[in-house]
C-alpha cells in the first residue's frame, strides 16, 4: 500500500472551494485512503497551517475552524502524526528547498519512506522526484 503525505494545500481545497478541480481532486484523494487504497499521513504541523490559511486567508471564525480540526482528524484512513525530522530538515532547507513546510514535508516522507506526497503546489512536485518521491495528484 502507497503511503502518501498531506500538504495543507489539500485540505483547504477540499474545505474551501477555491478551484472545483481541485476540491474533486482532494475527494478522490481522501476516498482513496478511506477506501484502503492509500495510508494518508497528515503531520500535525499541517493541521496548524490548515487553519492559519483558512483563518487568515479566508475568514474562517474560530467555531468554524473547530469544526475542520474535528473533520481532519477523523477522516478515515488518515493519520495524524507528530514526527519532526529536525536533522534531515536542516539537511535541505533552506537549499535545495526554500519553503520551510515543503521541506518538513519531504524530509518527513524521506525519513519515514513514505511514497508520495499529495500537494497542489506545482513548485514542490517539480522537485520531488529528485529526493526519490512522487506527487499523488
Amino acid at each position: 500500500m502507497r503511503t502518501v503525505v498531506a500538504d495543507s494545500n489539500v485540505f483547504v481545497s477540499y474545505f474551501y472551494e477555491r478551484s472545483k478541480q481541485q476540491q474533486d481532486a482532494a475527494q478522490r484523494f481522501l476516498d482513496a485512503a478511506e477506501a484502503g487504497e492509500i495510508a494518508g499521513i497528515i503531520p500535525q504541523f499541517i493541521v496548524y497551517e490548515i487553519l492559519f490559511v483558512l483563518q487568515s486567508q479566508y475568514g474562517l471564525t474560530p467555531r468554524q475552524l473547530n469544526t475542520v480540526v474535528a473533520a481532519v482528524t477523523s477522516f478515515p484512513g488518515m493519520q495524524i502524526i507528530n514526527d519532526w525530522p529536525s536533522k534531515r530538515l536542516l539537511e535541505i532547507w533552506p537549499d535545495p528547498l526554500n519553503a520551510v513546510t515543503d521541506a518538513t514535508l519531504v524530509a518527513l516522507a524521506t525519513t519515514n519512506h513514505y511514497d508520495a506526497i499529495a500537494t497542489f503546489d506545482r513548485k514542490l512536485t517539480n522537485k520531488l522526484e529528485s529526493f526519490g518521491l512522487t506527487s499523488y495528484f
